[in-house]
Parts: structure tokens; C-alpha cells; sequence
């Protein structure tokens, strides 16, 4: 079902080029969005020109602060404003804790949780400059309901939740909303992988759910 909700709107999404992230970006553009897929994976590609021409792709490597804030300028300096944020962009690298590595532990944190606020920080600028605009994070059913080997990924969607509230009361003045969404078991890529691997049990998983399965992106 089409809409025109987001027409005229700009909207940023972040690890938009499979997954919960091209869900978003797919019902922003039938909403009448331009939507910007900003990813490091070069699917990214083929998931704008699966959109039309109402979404473009943008490579981008958002462990780097710089090129978040260049990502922010140009974009902002080629439509002239910038409306919604996503930040989708995320990674698990679960393991079980006695063999976390700091390396491994350094990269969940660049992706998920100093991205996050950077972004906020790159187009949030340009919303206040604007009067006003709507920052969505991606949190995780993750920081409420502890799943085992999984703890860089649990404490970076925490913070991302208290990153969404501080925000949120501080930018309020800005006409800037800063929202979370916490999904549960999506089975998307980066579900599918650990399901493959025996790295996550399908039965555990669907015994504390409520449904009985797996939810869709959709």
C-alpha cells in the first residue's frame, strides 16, 4: 500500500542495503521519500536501483567519524535539507564471553554505538539548522531479554536506548525527535548467518516467543 506520508522528505538510512534497513528504506520510498541508503556493502547498489529513482546509494564506512560528517555535508548541500534519520547500521560478532577479544569488541562498538551518535551529531546539525526534523535508532529486543554470547552487541544497544533518551530531552527544543525501535527475532542476514553456523538455536529462540516464530521485515 502507497502513500505519500514522507513526500518531499529526505531521509538517511543507515545499513540500508539488506535487511530490516532496506525494509525501511522500501516503505519510505512508497511513502514518497528520497531516500539515501548509506552502507558499506556494495548490495547497497543494487537495492537503490531495485527502489527507482526516488533512492540513491551512498558508500560509506561509518566506523569513520569524518566521513559521517562529509556524508552530511554533501547530502545536505544536494537537497538542501535533511528530514529523517535511521541509524539501522548494525553487526553482533557473537561469542562467548570468555573468548571476546578486544579487537572484536573495539568494532561492535564503532558500528553500533559511536555511529549512532555521530550521525545524530552529522544530520542532526542540519535538522536544527532546518527547525526541526526525526532521528529513529535501531535499538534491539536484545536489552531486555539477555541472550548468551552476546554481550558487545547487548551493551552497545544499550547504549544506543540511553543515546535515544538523552537526545531526545535535549534536542526536544530543536522540533528534533529522537526515537528508538527495539525488534526482536527478525530473520534477516545477519540472523540467518549465526542460524547456519550453530552460533544461535532456533528451538531456544522460539521458545520464549510469544508467536511462536521468527517475525518478517515487513
Amino acid at each position: 500500500m502507497k502513500g505519500n506520508r514522507l513526500k518531499g522528505k529526505v531521509a538517511v538510512v543507515t545499513g540500508a542495503a539488506r535487511g530490516i534497513g532496506f525494509g525501511i528504506a522500501r516503505k519510505y520510498v512508497e511513502e514518497g521519500a528520497q531516500v539515501v541508503i548509506a552502507d558499506v556493502l556494495d548490495e547497497g547498489e543494487q537495492a537503490a536501483k531495485e527502489l527507482g529513482e526516488s533512492a540513491q546509494f551512498y558508500w560509506i564506512d561509518l566506523k569513520s567519524r569524518e566521513a559521517i560528517f562529509q556524508m552530511a555535508e554533501e547530502l545536505y548541500e544536494k537537497y538542501g535539507h535533511l528530514d529523517v534519520l535511521v541509524n539501522c547500521a548494525g553487526i553482533a560478532r557473537p561469542c562467548p564471553t570468555f573468548k571476546l577479544k578486544e579487537e572484536t569488541l573495539d568494532e561492535v562498538i564503532a558500528i553500533n554505538m559511536k555511529a549512532p551518535l555521530f550521525t545524530c551529531q552529522a544530520v542532526g546539525k542540519y535538522m536544527r539548522k532546518n527547525g526541526g526534523g526525526s532521528i529513529i535508532n535501531i535499538s534491539s529486543g536484545n536489552t531486555r531479554m539477555i541472550n548468551v554470547g552476546r554481550v558487545p552487541y547487548g551493551i552497545t544497544k544499550g547504549a544506543v536506548n540511553l543515546l535515544t533518551q538523552q537526545l531526545g530531552a535535549e534536542w526536544a527544543i530543536y522540533n528534533i525527535k529522537v526515537n528508538a525501535i527495539a525488534p526482536g527475532w527478525i530473520r534477516t542476514e545477519m540472523v540467518e548467518t549465526p542460524l547456519k553456523k550453530g552460533i544461535l538455536n532456533e528451538k531456544e529462540i522460539l521458545s520464549v516467543s510469544p508467536i511462536g516464530r521468527f517475525g518478517k521485515v515487513e
